[in-house]
């Protein structure tokens, strides 16, 4: 029995709101004490009392199915791919948005030691990676699975992109969130999911660590940037290549994996009246109001 789209949008509404409240309070007193909290309290606790109370078939529900191990491999690559494929979304949006005026640098520091390296890959890249799957792909993707596999996957990714409450990522994420679900419905498990969230975020905090090293003394966390045309069309031709072979790997994929696909009979007018539910609008109101708030503090209105 797959869980209540109605109850898991719900829930999702509850989920937002824990975070711009309790996550925002506690990651401002401390960031990795915080972001532990946010993800092991606020994302995946609910998640688990909302099963049990319902009961639910768990392991059926959150698709925590073995992965074979060719297949990690495999999904471990398509990671490293679409985890250039969504830098250049993420370029892109910056790119327009600095003609509004100067953007800030995403707030999470880069790590000053190995140590700190360490402790960044376990909390963002595993940490966030398994309690993000389990909610996203897992609960909200299971939920909404009778309107279309396809359907699904798209429609998680909206939430997932919404539910970082961020302009600057959204396209980023909202690729990713597609490319996340896609993997995890052909491999129909859960750790495939997990697998390539780990991949992309540990990328991401190897990156930042390694030009901090670079430019140490040079730049803080919240230095405002500019970015030049160019970068833009060069990062593209390179992102090009990276979605050719993202492509090729995806077919194969397809092709080597059976997953049971349901062929939902709902019209896309029907499904588009999900964002008329009213947990889910309330989602929507909240994500407008905070990406508009950072447009304008861009543009330099407030």
């Amino acid at each position: 029995m797959r869980p209540d789209e109605k109850d898991v949008s719900k829930l999702y509404f509850f989920v937002m709101l824990l975070l711009i409240t309790v996550g925002y309070l506690v990651q401002k007193a401390s960031l990795y004490i915080g972001i532990l909290i946010t993800e092991f309290f606020l994302v995946l606790l609910p998640v688990i009392l909302y099963l049990l109370f319902k009961r639910y078939d768990v392991k059926y529900a959150l698709r925590l199915n073995p992965i074979k191990g060719d297949q990690a491999f495999l999904v471990i690559v398509i990671a490293v791919l679409g985890w250039i494929v969504s830098g250049f979304f993420a370029l892109l949006t910056n790119y327009f948005l600095s003609k509004l005026g100067k953007i800030p640098v995403m707030p999470i520091p880069a790590a000053s030691n190995t140590q700190e390296l360490f402790m960044q890959i376990l909390i963002f890249g595993a940490v966030a990676a398994c309690c993000e799957e389990i909610f996203m792909r897992g609960l909200v993707m299971r939920s909404f699975e009778m309107r279309g596999s396809i359907k699904s996957i798209f429609i998680t990714a909206i939430f997932f992109a919404m539910l970082h409450l961020n302009v600057q990522n959204f396209l980023s994420i909202l690729f990713l969130g597609s490319l996340l679900g896609y993997v995890v419905y052909r491999t129909n498990s859960i750790f495939a999911g997990m697998i390539v969230h780990f991949t992309n975020n540990t990328i991401s905090v190897l990156l930042s660590y390694f030009i901090a090293q670079q430019n140490l003394g040079k730049a803080t966390p919240l230095q405002q940037v500019d970015i030049p045309f160019i970068v833009v069309i060069g990062y593209g031709i390179f992102a090009l290549f990276a979605a050719i072979l993202l492509y090729v790997l995806l077919r194969y994929l397809k092709k080597v994996t059976d997953p049971y696909v349901i062929r939902g009979t709902t019209k896309l007018k029907e499904d588009l009246h999900i964002f008329l539910h009213w947990p889910v609008l309330l989602s929507v109101l909240v994500f407008l109001y905070r990406i508009t708030e950072q447009i304008l503090k861009i543009a330099g209105v407030i």
